[in-house]
């Protein structure tokens, strides 16, 4: 057991270093299918994470300075809109245009 676990730390410290995002949706599909998670609790899951995510004080000092939008004010729909805005910036980044 120990060792298993030990295997699973330096996977974790690998993804990190390397900080592909290929290699964590995999991870993260991997916990998925392992608790049999449905579609909308993925859902779930994903916005909890965009929440938590945009709430850290470093993204929130960053969206209010960059854009003038207080974070602890935004509903679903202003939440999802930045998710919108930020999945174009990282595909341009991905694709050469950034």
């Amino acid at each position: 057991m120990q060792d298993k676990q030990q295997e699973f730390l330096e996977l974790l410290k690998q993804v990190r270093e390397e900080k592909d995002i290929d290699q964590i949706a995999e991870l993260f599909l991997s916990v998925t299918n392992m608790y049999g998670l449905t579609v909308d609790e993925v859902c779930a899951l994903s916005f909890y994470m965009v929440d938590a995510t945009l709430s850290a004080s470093h993204n929130k000092a960053f969206i209010t300075q960059h854009f003038n939008i207080d974070v602890d004010r935004l509903g679903v729909d202003g939440k999802l809109a930045i998710v919108k805005a930020m999945l174009a910036v990282y595909m341009d980044k991905i694709n050469g245009k950034a």
